[in-house]
């Protein structure tokens, strides 16, 4: 006996035929890990991307910092490709202004259907002037093939990021920490008990200007929390928070012209020549952070 399939048989054999198809497409992606060892916003200052699907330009877009779309490290998504499609990925990072890049990176690698994959991308401090011959890229200093076998790949895991290396940040650097320093355009050591000087902000307050030396944090996106007490007033300052990017200095980062307010509140002349103990938070967009706490004496 033969069993012919009726209508509505073929048409649920369809319904799964095209719901797997569908499922197929939506777990096939391709997700650039993009990091870098050098200072955004000092070494580099704009980034330029453009992304080929099968050798046609499917993205194009400058990210900047002063704008504020250029964060590190990041994702960059990748435009939905069928199985077996090749992605190029091409990187120009300048400084602002400059026509000479700093540093370029090319990679490529194919969609595998029914596969999310994770492209991990570098910018290294190494390939900065770096000239490679056609075909191949700079990677850790050294001209290699740009192209990745998506078998290489690792599956996509949005938790990549938080292990991500960034040029504050390294397998090397240790457990967080910071140092309070003093200085508005270069971080200067900073005795406990010293007498610092204050200014008056063009907003009629007084401040001082303090400085970290930071190891272990994030060198994009961490908080800047400070707050003060004067204890022999038993008075509080009100906490003061700002976002936070870092100068590279050598094996560690710096920040400095960190403006604090010393008479949020009250008088100016009423602290004078008084110890203020300063309290400091500096937290990474992880959650990793580290405190320090100083004494510094207002200038009479």
């Amino acid at each position: 006996m033969i069993v012919r399939p009726t209508s509505l048989s073929r048409f649920m054999l369809c319904v799964v035929a095209l719901a797997g198809c569908a499922d197929e497409e939506s777990n096939t992606e391709v997700v650039v890990g993009l990091t870098t060892n050098m200072a955004v916003g000092f070494d580099f200052y704009e980034l330029e991307r453009t992304v080929k699907v099968d050798g046609v330009v499917a993205q194009s877009e400058r990210l900047s910092y002063g704008a504020g779309s250029l964060r590190l490290p990041a994702e960059l998504r990748v435009p939905t490709a069928k199985d077996g499609a090749t992605i190029e990925l091409s990187l120009t990072a300048k400084h602002i202004g400059e026509d000479v890049p700093v540093v370029t990176r090319e990679v490529g690698t194919r969609v595998l259907g029914g596969q999310s994959l994770l492209l991990p991308v570098s910018l290294d401090e190494a390939c900065a002037g770096v000239s490679c011959a056609a075909n191949t890229t700079c990677v850790k200093g050294a001209c290699a093939s740009p192209f990745l076998e998506p078998s290489s790949l690792a599956a996509y895991d949005p938790a990549w990021m938080q292990s991500a290396e960034d040029a504050c940040k390294m397998a090397s650097s240790g457990e967080p920490a910071i140092v309070v320093g003093k200085g508005q355009d270069a971080f200067a050591p900073l005795t406990e008990g010293e007498v610092v000087a204050i200014e008056q902000g063009p907003q009629g307050g007084h401040h001082v200007w303090l400085a970290l030396r930071v190891t272990g944090l994030r060198q994009m996106g961490s908080t800047l929390k400070i707050g003060g007490v004067y204890p022999d007033l038993d008075y509080k300052l009100p906490p003061a928070s700002s976002l936070a990017t870092l100068r590279k200095a050598g094996d560690h980062c710096e920040l400095y012209g960190i403006r604090f307010q010393v008479d949020r509140g009250i008088e100016v002349e009423s602290v004078r020549g008084l110890p203020l103990d300063v309290d400091l938070v500096l937290t990474d967009p992880t959650g990793d952070a580290a405190t320090a706490k100083t004494r510094v004496v207002i200038a009479p």
